[in-house]
């Protein structure tokens, strides 16, 4: 099945890349339906049908508003396999992050919270809007700021990855060079900081994706086929 996730998100994400993120296992949180069910495992640490339900729910929204009059309801179904497909990728990745000794600190945790707009809508973080906001998607804010912690401790490796790659001038104008056969001279030369900078985040986009299939291809994960079936 995740082989099928992969083949199955690979026409679609050119449309909005850079624009969906992680943040959308934590923000735009929905109501848990409370069904207790598991949608997979990974390593033994499971993920619920209620976190599968919410992070597809936050996605569909979201690329609806992304995409407005393109969106077809058809990606219903590719967005299903890529919210689970999201969620054992984050589940791999904390579990990484914790195992090489990665920690979010209780102050992080609350400024990041703090920073949240939706908490915030006078410029001022609101403890009783905060729990307000909770309790209206039945969720305790011991769960969200866990869901936070993850989310910070998950961009903490991310940064790491990303941090650790560069791009030598060589390497720069070879690349340049293969992606624009019919360049003029000069090209390069006016095209180089732009460039850089993209080419340096698809090395880094690279290698975070060399991580997690390296991370997956030691991992235990389960899926809950009939559960899914059902949904």
């Amino acid at each position: 099945m995740l082989e099928q996730m992969r083949k199955h998100m690979a026409w679609m994400m050119w449309v909005v890349v850079g624009l969906v993120t992680v943040t959308f296992l934590f923000f735009g949180i929905y109501p848990s339906t409370g069904s207790g069910r598991n949608a997979a495992t990974v390593n033994g640490d499971v993920i619920t049908m209620d976190q599968w339900n919410r992070v597809y729910r936050n996605m569909y929204d979201n690329y609806r508003d992304i995409l407005k009059d393109q969106f077809k309801e058809s990606f219903a179904k590719t967005l299903k396999a890529q919210a689970l497909r999201e969620l054992i990728q984050n589940r791999l990745l904390v579990n990484e992050a914790e195992r090489i000794g990665l920690r979010v600190t209780d102050e992080e945790l609350r400024d990041s919270i703090m920073k949240i707009p939706a908490f915030s809508p006078s410029g001022k973080f609101d403890q009783r809007i905060y729990e307000r906001y909770l309790d209206n998607v039945n969720i305790t804010p011991a769960v969200f700021e866990e869901s936070q912690r993850e989310f910070l401790l998950r961009q903490k490796l991310e940064r790491l990855v990303e941090d650790g790659i560069s791009v030598t001038d060589t390497e720069l104008a070879a690349a340049y060079a293969a992606k624009n056969p019919k360049a003029r001279p000069g090209d390069f030369e006016k095209n180089k900081d732009s460039f850089r900078k993209s080419f340096l985040m698809e090395k880094q986009r690279e290698a975070l994706g060399a991580l997690v299939n390296n991370l997956q291809s030691k991992a235990k994960i389960k899926i809950n086929e009939k559960a899914l079936a059902l949904e």
